[in-house]
């Protein structure tokens, strides 16, 4: 029988978070699903591991790595579900999302793809859910992707294998932004992506954080780029869409300690928009200020509310 779901998880080197992964696919609710998992060029014992103890999924095992749009191109291969799910094997999914996900598909037919929202996990144990309030709540959908890119993981994601026929697949050319660009290309085809808002999948941190932080950022740009040739926004939202982009590196770049870069990346904001760079720097100095004072207000609150 075709199962609903075909599940895709790429793994390199990752046993141990790999092990935790698939214990959080065979907790799901939903059970009408198959799993692939592709070995992206291991080094450890991770084949021999699936091999011997994990018969029931399909591995497909690469001798040298090919990088992860590679890797799930080639899962695709063998997916045989009306939906796609993606999950990094060092991210865990709650019991309920595949049976969430696949309902949420269901009733918004139009949909080609539905994400959920996330929590992040340091290697402590400790637990933080990002900031999802947007700086742009009157942009267009495509406007709002490319200046700030909504989807942090493909693990938050679930697809109709269609897709894939009509929007193409993951570009092997990017090492980093490859799931970046398959989005855009969503929603300039004419696609729609549909968002649920629970927090049902658990990010690792720093595992799932981007290192190379310059290639991100040229590829990045190269996907804005072919995102606004492909639209309207070119001339009226790109000045806002590059300051929003470039104020954004600049703070990668300036916490990992790159100097050169993050000063670079700011004085291109300016240069993309004097306008929206001091007006995106203020939103978003005025978000912060807002957290700050609702943390400070709940630690206040806790001590009171015990006592009671």
């Amino acid at each position: 029988m075709t199962p609903r779901v075909s599940v895709i998880v790429p793994t390199r080197d990752r046993l141990t978070m790999l092990r935790r992964a698939l214990a959080g696919v065979q907790a799901q609710r939903f059970g009408d699903f198959e799993v692939i998992v592709v070995d992206d060029g291991s080094a450890d014992e991770t084949a021999e591991w699936l091999r011997s103890h994990r018969t029931d999924i399909q591995l497909v095992a690469s001798t040298r790595p090919v990088g992860a749009a590679g890797a799930r191109n080639r899962a695709l291969d063998c997916a045989r579900g009306e939906f796609v799910a993606f999950l990094d094997s060092d991210d865990y999914w709650q019991p309920s999302y595949l049976e969430e996900q696949v309902a949420h598909l269901d009733r918004n037919p139009e949909a080609a793809l539905s994400y959920t929202d996330h929590d992040e996990s340091d290697p402590d144990g400790r637990t933080t859910r990002p900031d999802r309030r947007t700086l742009l709540p009157d942009a267009r959908p495509l406007v709002r992707l490319l200046a700030e890119p909504f989807i942090h993981t493909l693990s938050t994601a679930v697809c109709r294998r269609e897709a894939f026929d009509r929007f193409g697949r993951f570009d092997e050319s990017m090492a980093i932004a490859h799931d970046f660009d398959w989005y855009v290309r969503i929603v300039t085809g004419g696609g729609a992506i549909a968002h649920l808002p629970r927090s049902l999948v658990e990010r690792s941190i720093p595992g799932g954080l981007v290192t190379a932080h310059r290639r991100w950022f040229s590829e990045d740009s190269a996907v804005i780029t072919k995102g606004l040739a492909a639209s309207s926004a070119q001339g009226r939202d790109e000045p806002m869409i590059r300051a929003y982009r470039s104020l954004f590196f600049a703070r990668v770049a300036l916490a990992k300690g790159d100097l050169t870069f993050g000063l670079a990346r700011l004085a291109e904001a300016v240069r993309s928009s004097p306008r929206w760079t001091a007006k995106l720097v203020a939103l978003s100095l005025a978000r912060r200020t807002r957290a700050r004072r609702r943390m400070a207000a709940d630690i206040y609150r806790a001590p009171a509310e015990a006592s009671q």
